[in-house]
């Protein structure tokens, strides 16, 4: 189920940052911003989830730079707005949830109530939340090689099932069209999206670019180019690959992608890989579930020259709900509970069975982190906030991280309330219009702008 980011120990370093000059990418030490030599590229990224593998605890923290504000919100506020109206009216889309490993582990009917955990339908219902991306996920050291490309498909099994036992309520959509015909026929849109190139398994290049043709058949309209482990596609902000940039395999993977009309997600990925996937991708990326490092200084989190790059690309930074990415403070304390936690034991004596190491992990980092004060749900908001200032209230969304998190802010604990972050949006003296924005139409506007995209490309799954 939701997991636990792992390694031996927790790392605090200067992260390496990245400069483009001359159309070259050079690192630095500290961040001084991105150039784009190119046009039409750019990229969103960062963000840390919890996840159960077996390992132990990675936590790395890395430095932002201030920089001034880009674009404000629209001057028009509605503080006295009918905030139930306008969330009921808007289609409400949240880019990562996790309750995925819950079907995967423990069989769950997101039919029913599921109070320990923050997803299910009749929550779904209650939040106005009208689509929902399911993350496909494989712990990577539970799964090694090919193993995890064969979990993902039995993952998109699971999300059949769920969507075939629900089909008088549910669907499974697959354009932005479709999000919004389901909206319309007052249904739940799920979408698949898969999270780290990790999951397209082993074998020669043209085997992973035809399993990527397969994952986006099957229904996938994202990809995260890397979860906390490093791959063949590129480097990772989670590991040693902090380093590493786009390989050549990562760049035919983005054209690919491209050609396909499936977005391009960059939480997750190395500063390294983040520029030159700004450079490879025709198309507006995603970052499905990240935060502001200058709000919580996060190696997952972005950067405002990140944030600026996304809005110069037109896509869209979707923000983590998780605790750890919202307060640097929180954060610092919940990474010294983990590394005291004993989780390497715990994945070491049950490594035989990945499930109940999954279970068992999820329940002890739940356990430390309700042991710490909650983080308020203005954090949320700040961010939200902070990325409209910065970028543009074009290009920020919702990326809850739900059920991948093991505490969610008090005020927006779960699916069925999210209905919070319109009236404060609105009290913050966001439009209408730009809650809207927020809330679902960015997100719909860079599907459709990669499904129109498409066209431009040809798909050669052997190139």
């Amino acid at each position: 189920m939701a997991r636990v980011e792992q390694v031996a120990g927790i790392l605090r370093r200067g992260e390496p940052t990245l400069i483009v000059s001359g159309g070259q990418a050079t690192r630095a030490t500290q961040v001084v911003g991105y150039a784009r030599p190119n046009a039409g590229y750019a990229a969103a990224m960062c963000s840390r989830k919890v996840v159960s593998i077996l390992g132990a605890i990675l936590v790395v923290a890395c430095g932002g730079s201030p920089a001034p504000v880009r674009a404000p919100v629209s001057p028009v506020a509605a503080p006295t707005a009918d905030a139930d109206e306008i969330h009921r009216s808007a289609i409400v889309i949240d880019t990562h949830d996790d309750v995925t490993q819950r079907l995967m582990v423990e069989g769950v009917n997101l039919a029913n109530r599921l109070p320990d955990g923050q997803t299910d339908l009749p929550r779904m219902r209650e939040g106005g939340l009208d689509a929902e991306f399911l993350s496909v996920f494989v712990p990577p050291m539970l799964y090694p090689g090919d193993k995890a490309y064969t979990q993902s498909l039995a993952e998109l099994d699971a999300i059949d099932a769920l969507v075939a036992a629900n089909q008088g309520s549910v669907v499974l959509a697959r354009s932005a069209a479709s999000v919004r015909a389901a909206a319309a026929a007052g249904k739940t849109a799920f979408l698949i999206g898969v999270e780290g190139g990790h999951s397209l398994g082993d074998g020669t290049d043209a085997d992973l670019l035809q399993h990527l043709q397969v994952l986006y058949d099957r229904g996938a309209r994202y990809m995260t180019l890397t979860w906390s482990n490093s791959n063949r596609l590129g480097g990772s902000s989670g590991d040693d690959g902090r380093d590493r940039g786009l390989t050549p395999l990562g760049g035919r993977m983005v054209a690919a992608m491209n050609d396909l009309g499936m977005m391009v997600d960059i939480s997750h990925v190395s500063d390294a890989t983040f520029v030159d996937a700004v450079h490879a991708s025709r198309l507006p990326v995603i970052a499905s579930h990240s935060s502001a490092r200058a709000l919580a200084d996060r190696p997952r989190n972005m950067t405002d020259p990140m944030l600026r790059a996304v809005a110069d690309n037109g896509g869209a930074v979707c923000v983590n709900f998780g605790p750890e990415f919202l307060d640097a403070e929180w954060a610092k304390k919940m990474d010294a509970l983990e590394a005291t936690a004993g989780i390497r034991a715990i994945a070491m004596e049950h490594a035989s069975d990945p499930k109940l190491a999954q279970t068992l992990i999820w329940h002890k980092v739940k356990e430390l982190a309700a042991s710490l004060p909650p983080v308020p749900a203005s954090r949320v908001i700040d961010h939200i906030e902070h990325i409209a200032r910065v970028a543009g209230v074009d290009h920020v969304c919702l990326g809850s991280d739900f059920d991948g998190v093991p505490a969610a802010p008090a005020g927006l604990e779960d699916v069925s309330k999210m209905a919070f972050v319109t009236r404060e949006l609105l009290k913050r003296g966001f439009s209408a219009e730009d809650v809207r924005k927020v809330l679902g139409e960015n997100v719909l506007r860079v599907m459709d702008a990669n499904e129109r995209g498409k066209a431009a490309g040809a798909w050669h799954p052997a190139r």
